[in-house]
C-alpha cells in the first residue's frame, strides 16, 4: 500500500499590481527611520524656500527689465561661486562637521533672504541687488550641497537603506516643485514679491532647526593632509573609476547643455502669452511628472540596469525639450515638461544611487561635490540658453542644447559597457566604517 503524500505547499504569489505596489512602498522604508525623517522634513521645507527663491528672482529681474539677459547676468553671478567652491566644499566635508557646515550655510541663506524682502517691502529693489544675492547664495550653496549629501547617509543604519533614501531625497525636490512655484506665482500676484522672499527664508530656517534634533553616525578615517592633496585624491578616485568617471560626465553634459531650460521659462510664459500664474503652472509640470517617475522607478529598475536607466532618462529629457522648443500651445508645453520631469527623477535618481551606494566613505564628501556641480552648471545652463537666445531665439536656443545631449549620448556613452552593465552590490555595507 502506497502512502499518501501530503500536497506540497507552494509558496505564496503576488500578482503585477500588488509586487509594483510592494516595490513602490518600499522606496518609504528610509522613512522609519527616525534622524533620516527629521532631516527629511527640514530639507523638504529648505528646498520649497529655495524654488520660491528662484522662481521670484527670475520673475523679478524680467519685470525690472524686461530683458532675457537680466535672467542670463543673474544666473551667471549664482553660477560662479557654486562651479569655484563647490569641490572646496567637497573637501570641507570630509575634513568637518557636515552638520555644522549645513547649519552655517542655511543661516546665511535665512540672512540674504531677508535682506532682499526688506529691500522690496521698501521698494528700492533693483537688478543689481538681484545679482548679490545670487552670488551670496552660490557660496552657501557651494557648502551646503557637498555637505548635505555626504551627510544623510551617516542618519541611515547601513548602506541598504540607501537605494530607498535617494529616491526620498528625489521625492522632496519634486513634489515641491509641483506646489512650491505655483504657489510663488500666486503670492507674488496677491501680495508681491516680497512676502514670497519672506517665506523662502522660512524654509532654509526650518533646516536649520532640525539639523539640532538628528544624531548621526560617527566616522572614522576622514581626510588627512592640505587640503589641495585632498582634492587632488577626490579626483583622481573618480578617475579610476569608469562607472564613476561616466557618471559624472554625463550629469555635467546634461546640466551644462539642457538643465537650465527652468531659466528660461519666464521667456516661455510670456511668449505663450501667460503671466506669473502661468510660469508657475509651467514650473509645476515638471514636479508633477518628476512624481510619476517617482512612482514608476521601481518599475523601470526592475527590468533596467541603473547605467540603461541612466541613458534611457538622458534620452527621454532631451527629446521632450526640443518638443518644447517647438510648441506654441500652452497645454502641449505643460505635457512635455511633464515628461522631462519624469525623464529628469530616472537619471538623476539613478546617477545617485549608484554613487552613494558604492563610493568609499572616506571619499564620499568629495565625490558628491564633483556630483553636485550638477546644481551649479544649471546656473550655467541658463545664463548660456538665455544669451544664445538673444541671437538665434529661445526656440532655438533650447533645441541646439538638446541636440547636443543627444550627440554625446549616442556618439560615446552607449559605448561605456561598463556603465551599462553595471549592478548595485547585493550585500548591505555597514556606512559605520
Amino acid at each position: 500500500m502506497n502512502d499518501i503524500q501530503p500536497p506540497t505547499r507552494q509558496p505564496a504569489t503576488h500578482g503585477p499590481i500588488v509586487r509594483a505596489f510592494l516595490r513602490w512602498l518600499s522606496l518609504f522604508a528610509a522613512l522609519r527611520v527616525r534622524d533620516f525623517r527629521l532631516f527629511w522634513i527640514g530639507l523638504t521645507a529648505q528646498i520649497i524656500g529655495q524654488q520660491m527663491f528662484q522662481v521670484t528672482v527670475g520673475w523679478l529681474a524680467f519685470e525690472l527689465t524686461g530683458s532675457p539677459a537680466a535672467l542670463a547676468l543673474i544666473n551667471l553671478v549664482g553660477f560662479l561661486p557654486r562651479v569655484t567652491l563647490t569641490l572646496v566644499g567637497g573637501v570641507f566635508a570630509d575634513r568637518w562637521s557636515q552638520r555644522r557646515l549645513i547649519a552655517v550655510a542655511q543661516a546665511l541663506s535665512t540672512s540674504i533672504i531677508l535682506m532682499v524682502a526688506a529691500l522690496a517691502i521698501m521698494e528700492k529693489i533693483e537688478v543689481w541687488h538681484l545679482a548679490v544675492s545670487a552670488f551670496a547664495l552660490g557660496v552657501s550653496q557651494s557648502i551646503d550641497e557637498p555637505a548635505r549629501t555626504a551627510f544623510f547617509p551617516r542618519l541611515l543604519p547601513d548602506r541598504s537603506h540607501i537605494p530607498s533614501a535617494v529616491p526620498l531625497i528625489s521625492l522632496a525636490w519634486s513634489s515641491t516643485r509641483v506646489f512650491a512655484p505655483s504657489i510663488a506665482g500666486f503670492v507674488i500676484a496677491a501680495w508681491g514679491a516680497d512676502v514670497s522672499f519672506l517665506l523662502s527664508a522660512g524654509g532654509a530656517a526650518t533646516m536649520v532647526a532640525m539639523l539640532r534634533l538628528v544624531r548621526p553616525h560617527q566616522v572614522r578615517g576622514t581626510a588627512q593632509g592640505s587640503m589641495i592633496k585632498n582634492l587632488v585624491e577626490g579626483i583622481q578616485y573618480v578617475r579610476a573609476d569608469e562607472v564613476f568617471s561616466k557618471v559624472i560626465f554625463s550629469a555635467f553634459v546634461y546640466a551644462t547643455f539642457t538643465a537650465g531650460y527652468v531659466f528660461m521659462l519666464p521667456v516661455f510664459a510670456d511668449e505663450l502669452g501667460k503671466g506669473a500664474i502661468g510660469l508657475g503652472v509651467l514650473t509645476s509640470a515638471a514636479g508633477v511628472g518628476a512624481l510619476i517617475g517617482l512612482g514608476t522607478l521601481s518599475f523601470v529598475h526592475g527590468r533596467f540596469r541603473p547605467g540603461e536607466v541612466i541613458i534611457i532618462g538622458m534620452t527621454t529629457f532631451a527629446l521632450s525639450l526640443i518638443g518644447v522648443a517647438v510648441s506654441a500651445n500652452f497645454f502641449l508645453s505643460v505635457g512635455l515638461l511633464g515628461l522631462t520631469g519624469m525623464a529628469h527623477i530616472y537619471f538623476q535618481t539613478s546617477a545617485n544611487v549608484i554613487l552613494q551606494s558604492t563610493v568609499d566613505e572616506q571619499y564620499r564628501g568629495r565625490v558628491m561635490s564633483l556630483y553636485g556641480l550638477l546644481w551649479g552648471l544649471l546656473l550655467l545652463s541658463g545664463t548660456l540658453l538665455n544669451f544664445t537666445s538673444e541671437f538665434v531665439g529661445p526656440r532655438y536656443a533650447l533645441a541646439g542644447g538638446a541636440t547636443v545631449v543627444l550627440v554625446y549620448i549616442y556618439g560615446f556613452l552607449v559605448r561605456s559597457t561598463a556603465l551599462r552593465h553595471f549592478a548595485l552590490p547585493d550585500a548591505a555595507e555597514e556606512i559605520k566604517t
